[in-house]
């Protein structure tokens, strides 16, 4: 391993720690330097000729020390005792501890960048989403060099003929950075709505998605051009209209925000979008009674399967709970012993009754249950036939084996949803082993 080695940043930069004898005498506490690469084997091929520099620094110092009068005496004015040295000697190994394990870190990231340069094909799905990032990231580093060079090369001209033109030159280094959409637009927009995370990231998708087809510009830069232009570009790509329309839509949201917060005069997205003829014939449609029947005939309800990707007890609660409740999934999923409560109710002659009810409520803490509105709060009566076929009883045993929730064995997806891979493989069990191809979740099964 190669020790005084260290990146900051892009760049690969050098460090020797100078001896506390020495550091009034070099005036430093420390020699280094940046070697203006990127290239692990280049700052290698000129680390060398830098610790020779460095060295003969070092030994310059020492010859120094040696002709003042009392060499023992430490250039702060007291005695360079064995604790000094000893208190070198370990900073230098911190040092290099440190110099190693960066330049692990970094011929790992080497390696792993190299490998994104293979075609797509041969990635895996995490590595090729890795590498469209990369890409974009990139592409974005280049459009603010080269706008900083243009704005610099104008600044440079226009200070030129300051007198003459009563202009005032600022350097672009203290410049304001330009509003963007993809970054300055959307994480106001998201701190003011308070967005979740895939809420976020769809939306700066989609303005990257748009920068990259008519050119990276500050928002207020933006025209109704270029936003027609971005559609045109969409469809040339042959993309859906359904996905056209949804980019268009969230566009539409950003462009909006910056609008009434003073961004932009006005919005240049409105009134643009796009005609999706297949709407009525892709729209979802409900399980018809046949589809039904195969859901629940399926080996999971006749012979008490379980299967491992169903989630244990959830593959037989949740297509019922779905069934008689029309609650979302997620709403279901994170459900807790607790939630299913008897409570009591009036009847219609005002008369006091009691039941079953899930309770679909907002709580905060280590097992947070979330809604998707406010106003989603209510309380369901739990469907006699349900009782019937033991979900009371099922909810009762969770509670006495103090299980956080009903079904414990979710864990969270991408973005903390509960239901995330269960709602997977239940599309895939609906087309493999029921045969349902030609349905898609609707009411009364509104969310599965």
């Amino acid at each position: 391993m190669c020790s005084y080695l260290y990146r900051r940043g892009a760049a690969y930069c050098t460090r020797m720690i100078v001896p506390s004898r020495l550091r009034q005498i070099i005036g430093k506490r420390d020699l280094g330097r940046s070697l203006r690469t990127k290239d692990l084997s280049e700052a290698k091929r000129l680390l060398p000729s830098w610790l020779a520099e460095a060295q003969s620094i070092i030994a310059a110092a020492d010859a120094e020390l040696a002709k003042q009068a009392d060499p023992s005496v430490a250039v702060a004015g007291y005695p360079f005792t064995q604790a000094d040295h000893d208190r070198e000697r370990e900073n230098d190994r911190f040092w290099r501890e440190v110099d190693v394990g960066e330049e692990a870190k970094d011929e790992a990231a080497e390696a792993f960048s190299k490998r994104l340069q293979r075609p797509e094909g041969e990635l895996t799905g995490d590595e090729a989403a890795a590498a469209r990032l990369l890409k974009g990231a990139k592409l974005e580093r280049d459009r603010y060099r080269e706008r900083y060079q243009r704005r610099k090369r104008s600044d440079q001209h226009g200070r030129k003929n300051e007198v003459r033109e009563n202009v005032f030159w600022v350097n672009p280094a203290f410049a304001p950075a330009a509003t963007l959409l993809s970054t300055t637009i959307v994480d106001l927009w998201a701190a003011e709505r308070k967005s979740k995370q895939k809420g976020i990231d769809t939306h700066r998708a989609v303005a990257r998605w748009f920068y990259e087809r008519v050119g990276q510009k500050p928002v207020d830069q933006i025209t109704r051009q270029d936003v027609l232009t971005f559609k045109t570009k969409l469809l040339e790509e042959g993309q859906s209209p359904a996905n056209i329309k949804m980019k268009l839509r969230r566009l539409l949201t950003l462009l909006q925000w910056a609008a009434d917060n003073g961004h932009v005069a006005s919005n240049p997205a409105l009134g643009i979008s796009i005609k999706d003829t297949q709407a009525a014939k892709n729209r979802r449609k409900p399980f018809d009674l046949p589809a039904l029947n195969a859901i629940f005939s399926s080996a999971v309800y006749a012979n008490g399967e379980r299967p491992i990707q169903g989630r244990g007890e959830a593959a037989y609660w949740l297509p019922l709970l779905a069934l008689f409740t029309g609650a979302r999934l997620e709403e279901l999923g994170q459900l807790r012993p607790d939630d299913v409560a008897h409570l009591p109710y009036p009847d219609p002659d005002g008369r006091e009754q009691s039941g079953w009810f899930l309770k679909l409520v907002e709580v905060e803490g280590e097992n947070a249950t979330e809604l998707k509105t406010a106003e989603s709060e209510r309380l369901i009566p739990i469907h006699p036939e349900l009782e019937r076929l033991g979900f009371v009883g099922f909810a009762q045993a969770m509670k006495d084996d103090e299980r956080e929730r009903l079904f414990h064995k979710f864990t969270p997806g991408p973005y903390g949803n509960l239901t995330h891979k269960w709602g997977q493989w239940f599309a895939n069990d609906l087309r493999n082993a029921c045969g349902v191809t030609d349905c898609a979740p609707s009411a009364p099964m509104a969310q599965i």
